[in-house]
């Protein structure tokens, strides 16, 4: 049997398409060859696009992004979200997503390296970033901390390297630090991301702001958790405590990373995400439909799909901007 599968509305389409591929026939294997194509049954989509309101089938939203799912659009959806809704959702970490697997793997043996390693660490905290648009607590830290110590900017974003560019290889250039500073775009329950994975990975002890809730899957143990300070100089006054204090830094270095790290572990080496669309693809394209073609969720679709027209339209993004720079005038209220 062939599996019709489209990908659309990725960041990085080919990215997305090469790591889930093989996860994607790992998990459907027996039932029948998966193949790419125009004209899918099953349409595998993230928020970056609105390409998928043109396929009427099956829809599976993944996205790692702080945004959560709209089960009137989306038949199923996999992220990052502590969440349940019948078989429709499934919650998947970062350390399980194809491209972070491996640096899962370096996360769960990080504190079993030699001292030798952690003790070679000269540089004091690294900051990787290249987003400009996110909660300005992450910028007004980088700049207080650095008043402190310097901080290494290898992103876009800040950068303070000689030559000015992202660093191509990010996980070496955190390795050579004490601490990383990992914030989030956003403060937001199970809105958790790549950047604490990523700081472990290179034996680090993160600085973290974020999730309320990132215990859930990091030991508070190993990080300097940064997400219930009431300012940026209580933050910068918790990394100077262990900065100054070599012993509690190794201590902390010590520690697992993760709060579970043997459920971590299976879910690095199984293939969560392959089960999960072995449950949806034996249904059958018609089995595996939950949005409902009825009334008012017809309606919605119909409203999504109309507003999904007018953004393409050439002339939408100027109005959208000029209403945008109105309401932040103040002269047109909304």
């Amino acid at each position: 049997m062939k599996i019709k599968v489209k990908y659309v509305d990725f960041l990085r389409e080919q990215d997305m398409r090469d790591g889930f591929a093989q996860m994607l026939r790992d998990g459907l294997a027996d039932l029948g060859e998966v193949e790419f194509c125009d004209n899918p049954d099953y349409i595998l989509c993230s928020h970056f696009g609105k390409e998928y309101r043109h396929y009427d089938c099956t829809r599976i939203l993944v996205s790692g992004e702080n945004q959560r799912p709209d089960f009137n659009l989306y038949d199923y959806a996999v992220g990052s979200d502590w969440m349940t809704y019948e078989d429709r959702f499934l919650s998947l970490q970062w350390y399980a997503f194809p491209r972070w697997k491996e640096l899962g793997k370096l996360a769960l043996a990080k504190h079993t390296l030699p001292e030798e390693v952690y003790r070679s660490k000269e540089k004091f905290c690294n900051y990787v970033v290249s987003n400009y648009g996110a909660n300005p607590m992450r910028e007004q830290m980088f700049e207080t901390l650095s008043r402190y110590k310097r901080v290494e900017s290898g992103g876009r974003s800040r950068n303070n390297q000689p030559d000015g560019k992202p660093v191509a290889d990010k996980l070496a250039f955190q390795q050579q630090c004490r601490f990383s500073l990992a914030f989030e775009n956003a403060q937001t329950m199970g809105y958790c991301t790549e950047k604490i994975l990523d700081a472990f990975a290179a034996a680090t002890v993160p600085i973290y702001w974020g999730d309320p809730k990132v215990a859930r899957i990091y030991n508070p143990e190993a990080f300097i958790d940064c997400t219930a300070c009431t300012s940026v100089q209580d933050m910068v006054e918790k990394v100077r405590a262990v900065e100054e204090d070599r012993e509690r830094w190794l201590h902390m270095l010590r520690q697992p990373a993760f709060t579970d790290p043997e459920r971590v572990r299976q879910e690095i080496e199984g293939n969560p995400f392959g089960a999960f669309m072995h449950h949806i693809v034996e249904q059958g394209p018609e089995g595996s439909r939950r949005r409902s073609r009825d009334f008012w969720t017809a309606k919605y679709e119909e409203n999504a799909r109309q507003a999904a027209r007018l953004e393409s339209m050439g002339w939408w993004k100027w109005y959208a901007k000029g209403e945008r720079f109105l309401v932040k005038k103040g002269i047109w209220k909304k």
